[in-house]
């Protein structure tokens, strides 16, 4: 009797209670392996048997997955369920679960925030390969020699390279710590040995090639006997074999019609992008491959970015699904609903209507953030792929060109750094100082380094870019272009010092308090610490004295990240403790230094695709005004926080001043910048333009402050610069076909010096326009440089004088520093 008879008999006997669902499935897939062993040589009665084999270790291992990923789901749901009978304000419950806001009564820590604690931690642990290969200030990976080498050395090919070896050995590691905690959290990944590196591919490319070619280039390079079944877990080919050219194509059109096609693959083989996180994250390594060269050549012509981008993307993916599952669960998006129906539910128990809809409002708004988050919203064909590109590519080119003095604008971060210190008790003079020794320091960068502080630019260097803006990928050249004019210029050293002397001075604070009741410990620190449910019991054993980092100057900090290295706690209850400390860290830090807000963008983000119009017009307008955006909710959120009126305007007052002074010192370094003496500092009027430029009033000063300036104004702030792009190369064109060759090149030249990237660095920028395009415009046209001197004149509240000149190709002289004073 056959399998496919036992199986039928089981499902026709009432006495035997088979589910007829699991029975048919089974009878399906062992004759569908029969066929293909009996394809593949052997004979039908050993086919037979052997698919028998088979369709048995399938539904063992199903069982065990299912039941894993059941208990994980269930605890997910259970953890959200006891944050929902805690929480005092049930209607912003979804969304603070997502994002941490000021007044929150979160007793988990937030997605995101796990999300941020991870990727610091995978940043230490990847500490030795970002120092040695992170990119230089033109985006080019250090030492790429070696690093080809490094690639070699994960793929099991020895190189003789003592170095490499040992770098490899660290991604291996970390690889491995991800994997581990992935499955501790719900997932389900299988270890492969010598896997090499994770993989992206280009999707424009695939298309181009077609199936056809892109499988010709890919299957001899892949290692078949690396990959597993994944119905009975088994090699696909015995060692240094391939399987079956059918089994081939099957597997290959999956992996083609899930890149090319996403979500709407026609293949019904294909896995679909709504599938589980655990499922979808276990099938992403299907692509072994034979060795580095093959890997390093298939990159070359179908890849997305080079090994070191590869490895930090890994990281930061493997940080956010992680996340995701703790949260929501293995399923995230099934986990997501069901907690807003839990939420819903309470609503209804309590007979409230009004908080019902808060409730249902709150919910959307979190399905658009957890899109935005996952980064699941994709162009829905080939025009909108190539229109996103376009778009994403040509504002990365207008940040390099419009944001090449962001870093003057940065200086309001010290009044913010201030606030978030004094929110949490801690001291907002050290936090400054730290600041400033770490940008002036290597030794206590390094220091910094040891205990677990990663700058964050060294391994993404887009995260300077996302304070003012969040893109799809653009073309290769616009992002290297974007993210170079803003470390240039400082901006990149500016941010990563300001995040990290504010966690620095946070661990600092904690070390203080260590060995204390957590009843003693500072009453703003001790409610933090509560508000992520730490007992006294993991207090105590966080700031165990052999666990604190020790300084060179004797100094200790309780640094989650040095403390998660060296605990000996049981893995899953240290990374609890270790993300819930963490992540309470990075939320504070978001309100210190700010950099994007999934709050604040799906109010505009989350719905639409990218390349559709909806899309595209949204991010022209959103565009530079992130951070503008992030200030305002964070302050906003956190005055709202306070416990009484009175509290509220003494906070708002506090805030208001602090960013008035920041914002008179952007103001002057600014006008330094281009070449003027400071303003008059005892007039209103500077006052007034300092707390709009300070962001006193959020992103409503930077209305106003635009409805002030005649050549911009509130429709191009609200279209973004986009617009005046459009009409800049709109004229240019109408005045090319004027046949007006002089006024062509004037305006041209123009053109160029509003638009150039990095053409306005600081001092770099002024030496550039003076030396070289004044120069180029007077030859054009004499009477240029006067028009420009009078239309610096008419500026309103305009400074005095110029230490450098218009025209001039030197400076006159030093700038006027009294003339922040009165006139005599």
């Amino acid at each position: 009797m056959s399998f496919w008879d036992c199986v039928q008999r089981a499902m026709d006997d009432p006495d035997v209670a088979m589910n007829r669902e699991h029975g048919e499935r089974a009878q399906a897939m062992w004759s569908e392996l029969a066929d293909a062993y009996e394809r593949q040589g052997y004979t039908r009665h050993n086919a037979e048997a052997l698919a028998a084999e088979d369709v048995k270790t399938a539904f063992k291992r199903q069982n065990a997955e299912q039941r894993h990923v059941w208990i994980a789901q269930i605890s997910a749901m259970r953890r959200n369920e006891a944050r929902l009978l805690k929480s005092k304000r049930l209607e912003t419950v979804v969304t603070d679960a997502l994002e941490h806001a000021a007044n929150s009564t979160n007793r988990e820590a937030s997605l995101i925030g796990q999300q941020r604690a991870l990727v610091r931690r995978f940043h230490h642990k990847l500490r030795s390969v970002i120092r040695h290969h992170s990119r230089d200030l033109l985006g080019n990976v250090r030492d790429p020699a070696k690093l080809r080498n490094v690639v070699r050395e994960l793929h099991g090919e020895s190189t003789g390279d003592h170095a490499a070896y040992a770098l490899a050995d660290a991604v291996r590691q970390s690889f491995e710590d991800m994997r581990l905690m992935f499955n501790e959290a719900g997932g389900i990944i299988g270890k492969l040995e010598n896997w090499g590196l994770p993989h992206r591919h280009n999707r424009l490319a695939l298309r181009k090639a077609g199936f056809d070619d892109w499988a010709a280039e890919i299957a001899p390079r892949i290692a078949w006997d690396k990959m597993e079944d994944r119905v009975t877990g088994r090699p696909l080919a015995e060692p240094g074999d391939a399987p079956a050219p059918d089994v081939q194509q099957r597997v290959l059109r999956e992996v083609y019609g899930n890149v090319v096609f996403g979500k709407f693959d026609p293949d019904q083989m294909s896995v679909p992008r709504g599938e589980s996180l655990w499922r979808r994250r276990s099938h992403e390594r299907v692509l072994p491959f034979r060795s580095a060269d093959d890997w390093i050549s298939y990159n070359k012509r179908f890849g997305s970015g080079d090994p070191f981008a590869g490895i930090i993307a890994h990281a930061h993916t493997m940080a956010r699904d992680i996340a995701l599952i703790r949260t929501f669960g293995p399923d995230p998006i099934r986990g997501y609903e069901t907690f807003a129906a839990l939420a819903m539910q309470r609503a209804k128990e309590f007979g409230n209507a009004q908080l019902a809809a808060k409730i249902e409002g709150s919910a959307d708004h979190g399905r658009r953030m957890l899109n935005i988050y996952r980064g699941s919203l994709v162009p829905a064909g080939p025009m909108q792929e190539t229109a996103a590109t376009f778009m994403s590519t040509t504002r990365h080119v207008l940040t390099a060109a419009l944001l090449d003095r962001a870093v003057i604008s940065a200086v309001s971060d010290l009044n913010s750094m201030r606030m978030a210190a004094k929110a949490v008790g801690m001291n907002s003079e050290n936090v400054i100082s730290r600041h400033v020794k770490l940008m002036a320091d290597q030794m206590s960068r390094e220091e910094a380094a040891r205990a677990g502080w990663i700058a964050d630019t060294l391994a993404d260097p887009g995260l300077a870019l996302s304070r003012f803006q969040s893109e799809v990928p653009p073309a290769e050249f616009a992002e290297r272009l974007s993210s170079g004019v803003l470390r240039i210029q400082g901006l990149a050293h500016w941010t990563d010092q300001a995040r990290t002397a504010f966690q620095m001075e946070f661990a600092g604070l904690m070390a203080a308090n260590a060995g204390k009741p957590l009843s003693e410990v500072q009453p703003e620190l001790r409610g933090l610490l509560q508000d992520k449910g730490i007992t006294d019991a993991e207090w105590q054993v966080f700031t165990a004295p052999e666990t604190l980092f020790t300084a060179g100057n004797g100094a200790t900090f309780a640094s989650p990240i040095h403390w998660r290295e060296v605990t000996d706690m049981p893995s899953a209850q240290a990374d609890d403790l270790f993300l819930r400390i963490q992540a309470m860290i990075e939320e504070q830090t978001e309100f210190a230094v700010p950099t994007n807000s999934t709050w604040a963008r799906a109010f505009i983000e989350g719905a639409m695709p990218p390349g559709s119009i909806g899309y595209e017009l949204a991010k022209s307008g959103l565009m530079f005004k992130s951070f503008a955006m992030t200030f305002t909710v964070n302050q906003v959120r956190r005055t709202l926080a306070q416990q009484s009126l009175p509290q509220r305007i003494a906070y708002g007052l506090d805030l208001a001043a602090g960013a008035t002074i920041t914002g008179a010192l952007g103001l002057q370094l600014y006008e330094l910048a281009s070449g003027n003496d400071p303003r008059d500092m005892t007039q209103p009027e500077f006052w007034a333009a300092s707390a709009l430029r300070g962001g006193a009033f959020g992103i409503m000063g930077d209305m106003v402050d635009s409805a002030s300036k005649p050549y911009r104004g509130l429709g191009e702030f609200a279209a973004g610069p986009m617009l005046g792009l459009g009409q800049d190369v709109a004229n240019l064109a109408g005045d090319a076909m004027s046949g007006d060759g002089a006024e062509f090149a004037e305006k041209s030249l123009r053109f160029v010096n509003r638009y150039l990237p990095g053409g306005d660095l600081p001092l770099a920028g002024l030496a550039l326009d003076r030396m070289f395009l004044d120069q180029l415009m007077m030859t054009i046209d004499p009477d240029a440089v006067d028009a420009l001197m009078k239309q610096a004149r008419k500026r309103p509240n305009a400074p005095r004088g110029s230490w450098w000149m218009p025209g001039s190709p030197a400076p006159q002289r030093a700038p006027d520093l009294t003339a922040i004073l009165p006139n005599k």
